[in-house]
């Protein structure tokens, strides 16, 4: 064994016990109280082992022999390191994670185990229904199976199939490593309207990585081997194979409307199927994509007969699978029609544009000491730069006018116009911000295209005897950005946004409130009513459609809070549940912008205000106005 073997073996093994003591600090570390930051909350000891296993993991993955058993022990410290990053809620012992529609997601989860609810009969019933199988396999309750779910399982395909379809693309021994550092970015996460908590449409478009890496070892065959190519399996392995994935050897042969021959076609007609079921918007995109890159496949059959790219094994069924399940499943709900007919709408009324729905936050951002730059290079730095790497592969492929090796670019090129058609057309419209959800799903085949520039311009470097300066650029490059990307994964004061954190003293503060209320007697709360509780303990369904609980939405008046004239605004009684949530997030971080401290403090003295409930973090008033 050489003197740099034993230097890497003994990096590992730093690595991973800086990793197991991180682990273990993390978990002995319960969060005792509402977190405002994650980040700040968490021992300095976990961020020193996690950065360490990092750090060791990503030089030593750089510079041992791919695909030995030292290389795929530092990709799994790798991994491990950024999935402790992002499962960080899951080991600190969050209750649960995720205030907003991350409760309803966990009230209808809860509806489908105790068979009060049929999962067909909710638009996108996958996430719900994994977080069903986990709480009934593993025996935890539908919080803990939701994170479960959310934080490590979907993070975890992203983690595994960007590095996959990057080497599938750049054709290079390294390009897996680079993929997985640009994957540990989690670039399409934004905390806009791209979030790590419970959001079908999030996990939909983390997703979409393991169904572009398909659609791309589908048309060259990459996992299939042995399949009418006796050089799949020759002397020249691993090498052979991403050599035919760049050139585009394909079968040029069978039928291209016959799929179940192989098993990746018929993985990819399964799993285009199911996204259906995970978001139907995230996967009317991906139609998009594949319909995109079958059209140029036609073309290039029709065309150009003698081409590599021609052929490669077109998408059409896969295209037409996905459309007609779509379309199969998506009319039937109200909801979707309504979403598609208020786009449409949006576009020729007159509303808040996307200018001016920036300009009213910049102000607000002023307000609370931010500006708009400084926020958008937290939150949007580093995909500013995977962008820039992406665009500048699409380029170098358009001068060399996308000869076999650059097919593939070509591919995934192709399928981001009609995307990013779209996007610009919600951008156009009155939609609020969900073009920063259509920013989330390009922001997967960006990363992709990002880790293949990489990875090519260091291989590029090397065949021009600079490849240890190559190697050093991109390792630089990527573990400077690596921090950048791992502060902003969790929503936290850094981005101007409180941790999504849910304690169990909140969800039994609010169950007690609503057990023991009198009937009739409305609630309301700071920024909106409770009624994501009111979806987690009696069910979202059932809440949306026959509880009719008194004050659902009901928001106190920011003018009235902070006067603190309750019994003058409202007339009727009123119940109101403040939590520490809601102290940290308007005084500990927004500065009482719209809350001021003063109106947190006026409940106590308040005329006809009674304080009839308290609990660690949750408070129960009561307005009545004949006590004043």
């Amino acid at each position: 064994m050489s003197t740099t073997d034993r230097v890497r073996k003994l990096a590992l093994l730093a690595g991973s016990v800086a990793l197991t003591v991180a682990v273990l600090a993390a978990h002995n570390s319960p969060a005792a109280a509402y977190e405002l930051s994650i980040y700040a909350s968490t021992p300095a000891m976990v961020w020193g082992g996690v950065a360490a296993a990092f750090l060791s993991g990503a030089l030593v993955a750089f510079t041992a022999r791919v695909r030995s058993g030292v290389w795929a022990a530092a990709v799994g410290l790798v991994g491990g390191a950024t999935l402790t990053v992002f499962g960080l809620p899951l080991l600190r012992g969050y209750e649960f994670y995720g205030v907003g529609d991350s409760l309803s997601h966990v009230g209808w989860a809860r509806e489908i185990a105790a068979g009060a609810h049929d999962p067909t009969n909710l638009l996108y019933p996958g996430v719900h229904s994994l977080t069903v199988f986990v709480g009934r396999v593993a025996d935890v309750p539908m919080t803990q199976a939701n994170m479960v779910v959310a934080l490590v399982a979907i993070p975890f395909v992203f983690l595994l199939f960007v590095p996959l379809a990057a080497e599938l693309i750049a054709a290079t021994p390294r390009a897996y490593t680079v993929g997985l550092l640009v994957a540990a970015l989690f670039v399409p996460i934004n905390n806009v309207s791209v979030h790590p908590n419970t959001h079908p449409a999030s996990q939909a478009i983390l997703l979409f990585a393991f169904l572009l890496y398909l659609a791309l070892a589908y048309t060259t065959g990459d996992l299939d081997a042995g399949r009418g190519d006796e050089s799949r399996d020759s002397a020249g392995g691993r090498g052979d194979r991403i050599h035919r994935s760049a050139g585009g050897r394909g079968d040029s042969t069978a039928s291209p409307w016959l799929v179940l021959g192989t098993g990746t076609g018929v993985l990819l007609v399964l799993a285009s199927a199911a996204v259906v079921f995970v978001h139907p918007q995230q996967a009317l995109n991906v139609a998009l994509v594949f319909a995109a890159i079958a059209a140029v496949q036609f073309l290039a059959r029709r065309f150009a007969a003698n081409r590599a790219l021609a052929a490669h094994r077109p998408l059409y069924v896969h295209t037409a699978v996905l459309l007609a399940v779509f379309f199969a499943w998506t009319p039937r709900f109200d909801r979707a029609q309504g979403a598609f007919t208020g786009t449409i709408e949006s576009l020729v009324q007159s509303g808040p544009s996307a200018g001016g729905v920036v300009s009213q936050r910049s102000a607000s951002l002023t307000v609370v000491g931010g500006s708009l730059p400084e926020l958008f290079g937290k939150l949007f730095g580093v995909a500013t730069v995977c962008s820039a790497l992406a665009a500048g592969l699409l380029g170098v492929g358009l001068y060399r006018r996308y000869r076999d090796s650059d097919a593939l670019v070509g591919y995934v090129g192709a399928g981001l116009v009609p995307v990013v058609g779209v996007f610009l057309v919600v951008l156009a419209s009155n939609a609020g911000d969900m073009y920063f959800r259509y920013h989330g799903f390009i922001m997967v085949p960006v990363s992709i295209l990002a880790a293949a520039a990489l990875a090519r311009a260091r291989n590029w470097a090397a065949h021009r005897g600079a490849a240890r300066a190559g190697a050093a650029i991109v390792v630089v490059l990527l573990l400077g950005l690596a921090p950048v990307g791992a502060v902003a994964i969790h929503p936290s004061p850094y981005v101007y946004q409180p941790t999504k954190h849910v304690t169990a003293a909140e969800l039994d503060g609010f169950g007690s409130a609503f057990e023991y209320r009198e009937d009739g007697v409305e609630f309301a709360g700071v920024r909106g009513g409770p009624r994501r509780f009111v979806d987690y303990h009696y069910g979202t369904e059932r809440a949306r459609t026959t509880l009719s609980f008194p004050g659902y939405r009901d928001a106190i008046p920011p003018g009235v809070f902070a006067a603190g004239n309750y019994t003058d605004a409202f007339g009727d009684p009123r119940y109101i549940v403040l939590t520490e949530r809601d102290y940290e997030r308007e005084v500990g971080l927004y500065g009482g912008f719209r809350h001021p401290e003063s109106g947190f403090s006026a409940f106590e003295t308040a005329p006809g205000v009674n304080h009839v409930r308290t609990s660690d973090g949750v408070d129960v008033y009561v307005v009545r106005e004949d006590d004043a």
